[in-house]
């Protein structure tokens, strides 16, 4: 009996044992677990930090391509528009030409007859407007007559009913210049610029030369002949008489000139003319004679000779012309044609 209870206890110590070194392994074992699951934790947690960074480095490299796509993309998109403008413009000048074009072909197709008529309707407007600057701006009724003429003979010779009215709004005109008493006003002022151009050729007056050979001559005789008192007084008398001539020269028409002062008179006079010339295109009637009249007294006063009675008589005959005249409007034709040919 006791036999069985050692044996018993033996083996419950043998089992104890074995227990406790089992338990010993399971422990050591269940170590070596958590030290794999540890390990395995840290290699997680590094593996998902490694694929957290190369997330965010794609995620901004995406941004980058975005943001670089989107620049493009306007870039795109403002050449589009640019290409859309020059296909406008080129539209627009495709019309133009095809506009062009046809205006090319029904000139074209326009016959001979009125190709000619175009012409000389482009003509009469020529004529006309000539008519009319002559009219109002240079006042020379005779020329705007002559262009007025030349029109109407165009005009007649296209022989169309149609351009009647404008014939008689010529024929009007021309009645209404041909009433009027007008001078010859471009003739005229021909004539001012041609007096002008001879000015250099007109003579000044010369006052008479005081002759000092016979005073002197007396002066040595008197020296022979005379006291010496009688000969001071002789010399006193000679140099008051020369002062007299000379103040008396000065002052009147027949002053001696130095050659730089003729030079001016000249000019002067020259400049009268081409006042008067001026006034006179101008219709300046109060300008054109006061100039006219002061070349007069001056050609008078101070010039001499054949030339100057010429010029003096052509300057008469121009300031007893009457230049004050009132041109009448004759655009009335001018302005049927514009309408005319819309």
């Amino acid at each position: 009996m006791a036999d069985k209870d050692a044996k018993q206890t033996i083996d419950n110590n043998v089992q104890d044992a074995e227990l406790l070194e089992k338990n010993k392994q399971d422990a050591q074992v269940y170590r070596w677990i958590w030290v794999a699951l540890v390990v395995v934790v840290l290699l997680s947690a590094a593996s998902i930090a490694w694929f957290y960074q190369q997330l965010q480095q794609q995620k901004a490299d995406i941004q980058s391509s975005l943001n670089e796509l989107s620049s493009q993309n306007g870039n795109w998109q403002s050449r589009v528009e640019q290409h859309r403008q020059q296909l406008g413009r080129l539209d627009t000048d495709q019309k133009q030409l095809a506009e062009k074009l046809q205006q090319l072909n029904d000139k074209q197709q326009l016959s001979n007859a009125e190709l000619q008529k175009r012409w000389a309707l482009q003509e009469v407007k020529y004529l006309l407007n000539v008519a009319n600057q002559r009219a109002v701006l240079a006042h020379d009724a005779k020329g705007a007559i002559q262009a007025l003429i030349m029109a109407d003979k165009q005009l007649e010779a296209l022989s169309d009913y149609r351009l009647h009215p404008l014939r008689a709004e010529i024929a009007e005109e021309l009645l209404t210049l041909q009433s009027l008493t007008t001078s010859d006003i471009s003739g005229m002022a021909i004539q001012l610029q041609t007096l002008a151009a001879h000015v250099n050729q007109l003579r000044v007056k010369k006052g008479p030369e005081v002759d000092f050979s016979a005073s002197s001559e007396t002066a040595d005789i008197a020296v022979t002949d005379t006291p010496a008192w009688k000969e001071a007084l002789s010399d006193i008398w000679q140099q008051l008489r020369s002062l007299v001539v000379i103040r008396h020269e000065q002052s009147g028409e027949a002053a001696v000139l130095a050659p730089e002062q003729r030079y001016f008179l000249y000019q002067n006079l020259r400049l009268q003319l081409e006042s008067a010339r001026l006034a006179l295109l101008n219709a300046d009637t109060d300008s054109f004679q006061h100039s006219l009249k002061t070349a007069i007294t001056w050609l008078e006063h101070y010039f001499t000779g054949d030339e100057r009675d010429a010029m003096l008589e052509t300057l008469n005959s121009l300031a007893e012309q009457n230049i004050d005249v009132s041109i009448p409007d004759i655009s009335g034709s001018l302005n049927w044609l514009e309408e005319y040919r819309q």
